[in-house]
């Protein structure tokens, strides 16, 4: 008796970044882990001053624990996505983008705009981390101006990614 073989679905490219990015932590851990101190400024209030601080190796284990349990988030949004009942679904024009010809195609879609948004919210925490390791090599009391940059750069790029999520979701006119 044949068996009928099932095709394993594959990793789209932003999903295997999104894997990927751990490792990356580890590498961004490994480097600075010699030059950081003991004691690291971990938590920066108002005006970027430093007010909360925990082990080396407790930031580092909390960074890496957040980029993986982030990443494998984000990279699941596809899979979460065709498991989820539409009612559980915001998406304008649902009836529309989830009607049953359309919400394989549809699903798709938004699993891989997930990835992507997911891309660059854990480059974003790996960014603002960067900001923490620069902070403690100058004494851990300020954050720098380049957190703030960091933080406008995310904040245009998910103004930009809601907008063409949006613009995504319209019904097409009909010919």
């Amino acid at each position: 008796m044949l068996q009928q073989q099932t095709e394993k679905p594959r990793l789209t490219s932003t999903q295997k970044t999104l894997f990927a990015l751990p490792a990356l932590v580890v590498v961004h851990i490994a480097y600075y882990w010699p030059q950081l101190p003991e004691r690291m400024a971990s938590h920066f209030g108002p005006g970027g001053k430093a007010d909360g601080w925990m082990s080396k190796q407790e930031n580092m284990i909390f960074y890496l624990v957040l980029v993986s349990i982030s990443s494998a988030l984000w990279a699941s949004m596809g899979w979460i996505l065709k498991k989820s009942p539409d009612e559980s679904i915001n998406i304008p024009n649902k009836e529309y983008w989830l009607a049953p010809e359309r919400r394989e195609q549809t699903l798709m879609r938004m699993g891989h705009q997930m990835s992507t948004f997911g891309i660059a919210t854990v480059a974003f925490l790996m960014a603002v981390m960067h900001s923490v390791f620069l902070a403690n090599l100058n004494g851990g009391k300020q954050l720098g101006a380049v957190f703030f940059i960091y933080l406008v750069g995310f904040l245009i790029y998910t103004g930009i990614w809601a907008y063409q999520m949006v613009k995504d979701s319209k019904v097409p006119e009909a010919p």
